[in-house]
């Protein structure tokens, strides 16, 4: 079982996934699976994944439904995380180098008997240019 679930929820975003797929691959931490949800993509989607599929040294799911929405997608996601942990990254984000591995250091510089009273992380969001973004 991987210690993260990367979940990515997307509908016809083929040009912008490699967005995700790259800041995925420049990860300095590697105990974490890609799991993806395609709301009904009519686009290049699938052919775009089966070929990471093939290169990729981390793990990439990829699941196809009947558009129904992205919260069903998300749902389904959370049903097939196999991960520890559930991160989201939607179809056009990217994680500094050093997220996951940040993630985990931080989580297990817990005390493991503290670690029942937390529920979740979250973080802020840069644009390219490094600035927060406070939308």
């Amino acid at each position: 079982m991987p210690l993260f679930t990367v979940f990515t929820p997307t509908y016809n975003r083929a040009k912008t996934l490699h967005r995700v797929y790259r800041s995925l691959q420049q990860q300095s931490f590697n105990d974490f699976e890609w799991l993806i949800v395609d709301d009904g993509s009519i686009d290049e989607t699938s052919s775009v994944i089966e070929a990471w599929q093939q290169e990729a040294v981390f793990p990439i799911r990829y699941v196809w439904q009947q558009n129904a929405h992205k919260k069903t997608a998300f749902n389904l996601g959370v049903k097939l995380a196999q991960g520890e942990f559930f991160l989201c990254a939607d179809s056009d984000d990217a994680f500094p180098p050093d997220a996951l591995e940040r993630f985990a250091y931080h989580w297990r510089s817990i005390v493991e008997s503290d670690r029942k009273d937390f529920d979740g992380v979250c973080g802020l969001c840069q644009d390219d240019q490094g600035r927060v973004r406070s939308e």
